[in-house]
């Protein structure tokens, strides 16, 4: 197997497949990347069981054939080479010669033969999405999944038909994020992408113009355009009814400027402790008064405008879950929604969007 690439497209193959690679793994392959070359094609192919990854190049084909190649040091290697061609070839020792200039490498390989076996899922009935779209609707809700591997149920983003719409849901548990997506996806019914596995198709994605391909089958999501093809095992288990803590609605609606508010929550996030993130928000008419206490260090207590001409109102709540559901708003105003105690509080965009999140309050 010989072929030559261009050290810039190696690198940018390189970069978008190995942090697929598994790092720590009892199967030593998972850490390897398949490089196949043939009809003047580089398919470059990472997976950890779990996500899989597969990317086409155009290259220089002398003598087509496959390795498995070690994705880290391979990528570290290329990294530090000079912008010209690069030349690979699998030595009849089983090593990988590679070439850049004045610039020569031997690096040890394992045999391609034992790289998982790729499936692709052409079968399936996918659909055409809007890059920007889809990108959109997953920050939208991404930061709410749990990243508690024990909760396996709560560790993705609900997908689902809602209406002539798609429904994303995230929660941990402590909050929750909804989207209400004008995309068409072909969902027979709501399926659970995991989180991890959603940030590696977010990370792909910034990198993508116009339009994926999505598609689902009962074990598996796919994504794709011409170039390459991303899968990802969804999770087996039952999603909790999350319409039962989102509130009908509220009489107390606060609306504050959302870049002050942010500031503010982080200027008095500064005196909690690393146990307790709560905060007191004490809520009169024009006025929004937070409070944080640390138990060694002291207090910290910041007032700020809000409009509000309701009746006085108090919650505990953990900065750290509205510092982040703020940062996911994308407009200047946000309508803080309170109904009763013991109730959520819902973040919502200013004038109204087609999400919202939600985070609920803590005991004293």
């Amino acid at each position: 197997m010989e072929f030559e690439i261009t050290r810039d497209m190696f690198l940018d193959a390189l970069a978008k497949t190995v942090p697929i690679t598994e790092k720590k793994s009892t199967l030593p392959i998972l850490s390897h990347i398949l490089v196949t070359a043939g009809d003047s094609k580089l398919v470059i192919t990472a997976t950890d069981l779990e996500v899989g990854l597969q990317i086409t190049y155009n290259s220089v084909v002398k003598s087509p054939g496959s390795m498995a190649v070690p994705a880290r040091k391979l990528l570290e290697i290329v990294r530090e080479l000079p912008a010209a061609d690069v030349r690979i070839e699998l030595l009849e020792s089983g090593r990988i010669k590679i070439e850049c200039g004045a610039t020569h490498f031997e690096l040890a390989a394992m045999d391609p033969s034992d790289y998982p076996a790729w499936s692709s899922f052409e079968g399936i009935e996918k659909a055409g999405v809007p890059v920007e779209k889809l990108v959109y609707m997953i920050d939208k809700t991404l930061f709410a999944a749990s990243s508690d591997d024990s909760r396996f149920n709560l560790n993705g983003v609900l997908f689902e038909r809602y209406e002539d719409k798609t429904r994303l849901v995230a929660t941990d548990g402590h909050r929750l994020a909804l989207i209400d997506g004008d995309v068409q996806l072909s969902l027979s019914s709501r399926v659970l992408v995991p989180r991890k596995s959603l940030l590696e198709v977010r990370r792909i994605l910034e990198t993508v113009e116009g339009d994926v391909s999505l598609g689902f089958e009962p074990k598996n999501v796919v994504v794709s355009t011409d170039r390459f093809i991303m899968t990802a095992r969804l999770i087996e288990g039952d999603y909790p009814d999350y319409r039962k803590v989102i509130p009908s609605g509220g009489d107390r609606v606060v609306r504050a400027d959302r870049h002050e508010l942010a500031q503010t929550l982080r200027r008095v996030a500064v005196l909690t402790s690393d146990r307790n993130k709560g905060i007191l928000v004490e809520v009169a008419p024009g006025k929004m008064e937070l409070t944080a206490t640390h138990p060694d260090l002291g207090t910290a207590k910041y007032a700020l405008t809000v409009d509000y001409r309701g009746e006085e109102f108090e919650i505990i709540i953990n900065v750290a879950y509205m510092i982040e559901s703020l940062g996911v708003v994308d407009t200047d105003k946000i309508s803080l929604e309170y109904q009763k105690e013991g109730a959520p509080v819902i973040i919502r965009p200013y004038p109204a969007k087609d999400y919202f999140n939600l985070v609920m309050p803590m005991r004293r």
